[in-house]
């Protein structure tokens, strides 16, 4: 996974309406959620960081999908979340660009900065997650729901 620190890669994703480097779709804090289709514990955090989106003062919340538009809208649809949400696709340029080996995989950008980031959202990660948002979320508590915490992580797209 892409070092604490490192500078935001400036790689092309896609929105409906054409691609362009992934840091013209925030300003300010972000946190960003990589996932894919077929993927239990992604499913769970697409959930937790939409959530976040919601209570999270000043963050923004975008989720990074490895599917297609088409299919990206229809996984979001199936399991009820509503988030802004890039893509992609083929080469995967943006989950090579952060160094991702599993998904989900969420990487905080603060000040142009990489600033705290999770390869595979591991139990441990969630709450260190909820440490580094205390202050933009107070005392509401949050976490993964039961259904998904067993749920294993699996392999970037890119990778394959």
């Amino acid at each position: 996974m892409i070092a604490v620190g490192a500078e935001v890669p400036e790689v092309d994703v896609y929105d409906g309406k054409g691609a362009a480097p992934l840091p013209v779709f925030y300003q300010g804090p972000t946190l960003l959620l990589f996932f894919r289709d077929g993927c239990g514990r992604c499913e769970g955090m697409l959930g937790l960081v939409a959530g976040l989106g919601r209570i999270a003062k000043g963050l923004t919340v975008i989720g990074v999908s490895q599917e297609t538009i088409e299919d990206t809208a229809k996984l979001l649809k199936r399991i009820g979340i509503k988030l802004p949400v890039v893509i992609d696709d083929r080469p995967y340029q943006a989950s090579a660009a952060f160094g991702i080996e599993t998904l989900p995989a969420v990487a905080l950008l603060e000040d142009d900065a990489v600033t705290w980031t999770s390869d595979g959202c591991g139990a441990a990660d969630v709450e260190e997650l909820a440490t580094v948002m205390a202050d933009r979320i107070g005392d509401r508590e949050f976490g993964l729901r039961p259904e998904y915490a067993d749920e294993p992580p699996i392999a970037s797209k890119h990778l394959n």
